[in-house]
């Protein structure tokens, strides 16, 4: 019966590993046909195989055990059964389909339980098989650390501690699995895999081994069944976590070209907006110009006409009065002609000091008017510049520069028209020099307001001392670099 029982676990995850494998390619392309997934790590994972693989065989040479040592290899297996459905709970059973393990899915927890039914089963001389080959303490040792890892990201997802990336307002990352799986878990889910496989594979020389030297016929095999079904449960659940890791990171490319399209959108409403602005304040001061020019003309019209009449009024009023000090006598006469002059002056040099505070006061409008609409114009123009630099900062990777961008301020040039050749009305002198020392600026601004990032502060530095010593278009490598790591989530 317990032959039995073990063969069919063996059917049941080989043919669970398989469905996998076929399935798990088939999701990922029918999920988005525009995405593109990241490449496959190179890394070479055999030095860690051979480090555990050697790290944990037996090297006592014993062939006879007490019964605690005995316990203690069913208790270092047990704990190797716990540490894979550990790393298998960290993907809900909505995850485990998705990634491809929907024949495992929910069921995972029923094949653990039978593994750990049969590890407390297995008879002393299974044990013994086992014991010979493998070290339940060194075993036990490697599982330490990578569970605390496992546990300690489980628990931060119950607390809800996971971010999948998602903002309001931008292009969402649409991954079947969830939030991202952070480095340490994947590592820690390899060491249990790598483990577990470890464990099957001396398992299985050992095995092999008493068969062939004892002559035990298939009874023996039995302790190894259950290494194999160990193995088998955690190959499957360690693919689906690097599926969901891949998913991830394909989803987050895909949302990041989404959401810088959804960016230059935005800057492209901006810089009509600012024309229209522009025009409509150009069009304004015009209109205002005119009103005051206008205004100005009809008041300097009616000071002059109000002036000539006064003049008319006082000089009949004057000749009025002459005649009569005439007739009063010679001596008043000359005082009212005297008096008469001096009022005259008095008011036409009022008049004149009129006429010239209000052309001063308009032309001090019309000035301060222009100066506003030059400001506006300007600061549409920085903010428009800054962005198109802040968008070749945040560039994928590779691609080409703009070349103004990583040109030294020390190099200068004249302004072009569209046949390349200087504008006319300009002077010839330099008019237009490189970018770099304000996409710098930009960079240690963005550092000081969003934070450092991951090693920001440090490519900006090797970006300074780069330009320092002239190797220009490195430096704006190190500086887009810093501006990345700074601005990333």
């Amino acid at each position: 019966m317990k032959s039995n029982r073990f063969s069919r676990i063996i059917a049941v995850m080989l043919t669970i590993v398989m469905t996998s494998m076929l399935i798990t390619p088939t999701l990922a392309v029918a999920r988005d046909e525009g995405k593109t997934k990241k490449p496959v790590s190179k890394k070479n994972s055999s030095g860690v195989r051979a480090s555990l693989l050697e790290s944990i065989k037996a090297q006592d040479d014993k062939i006879e055990f007490s019964p605690e040592e005995l316990e203690q290899m069913r208790s270092a297996l047990l704990e190797l059964s716990d540490g894979v459905q550990e790393v298998s709970a960290l993907l809900s059973p909505q995850a485990r389909r998705r990634a491809g393990l929907k024949d495992l899915g929910d069921q995972t927890d029923d094949q653990f339980a039978e593994a750990r039914t049969q590890i407390q089963q297995m008879s002393g001389q299974e044990l013994t098989t086992l014991r010979k080959v493998l070290n339940p303490a060194k075993m036990r040792a490697k599982l330490a650390s990578s569970r605390a890892t496992l546990n300690q990201y489980k628990d931060s997802v119950l607390k809800g501690a996971s971010d999948t990336g998602n903002r309001p307002g931008l292009p969402g990352i649409d991954s079947f699995c969830g939030g991202p799986v952070p480095t340490g878990v994947i590592i820690a889910s390899d060491v249990v895999y790598f483990l577990a496989e470890a464990v099957r594979d001396i398992a299985q020389n050992g095995c092999n081994e008493v068969i062939v030297a004892l002559g035990f016929g298939g009874n023996l095999r039995l302790a190894c069944l259950v290494t194999d079904a160990i193995y088998i449960i955690a190959k499957a659940v360690n693919q689906a976590i690097h599926f969901c890791d891949d998913d991830y990171t394909a989803s987050v490319v895909n949302a990041n070209y989404d959401r810088l399209g959804h960016i230059h959108d935005d800057l492209e409403d901006v810089k009509a907006n600012e024309n229209t602005n522009y025009t409509n304040i150009i069009g304004n001061a015009t209109t205002n110009t005119t009103t005051i020019t206008g205004a100005v003309t009809t008041a300097k019209t009616d000071i002059i006409s109000n002036a000539t009449t006064n003049r008319t009024t006082i000089t009949t009023a004057i000749t009025a009065a002459q005649t009569a000090v005439i007739v009063a006598g010679d001596a008043n006469s000359a005082a009212i002609i005297n008096n008469d002059n001096t009022n005259k002056t008095t008011i036409v040099n009022n008049d004149n000091a009129n006429a010239l505070a209000l052309t001063t006061l308009v032309n001090s409008a019309l000035t301060q008017i222009i100066s506003n609409a030059n400001a506006n114009k300007d600061e549409t123009k920085n903010l428009l510049l800054r962005t198109q630099i802040e968008a070749d900062l945040a560039s994928t990777d590779g691609s080409v520069f703009v070349a103004l961008y990583e040109t030294p301020v020390t190099v200068c040039f004249p302004s072009l028209n569209s046949l390349g050749l200087p504008q006319s009305g300009i002077p010839a002198s330099t008019i237009q020099c490189g970018l770099l020392d304000l996409v710098r600026s930009i960079v240690s601004q963005t550092i000081a307001n969003v934070g450092v990032g991951s090693d920001a502060q440090a490519f900006f530095n090797t970006g300074d001392a780069q330009r320092a010593a002239g190797q220009y278009k490195a430096a704006y490598t190190s500086y887009r670099k810093a501006y990345k790591a700074a601005a990333k989530p």
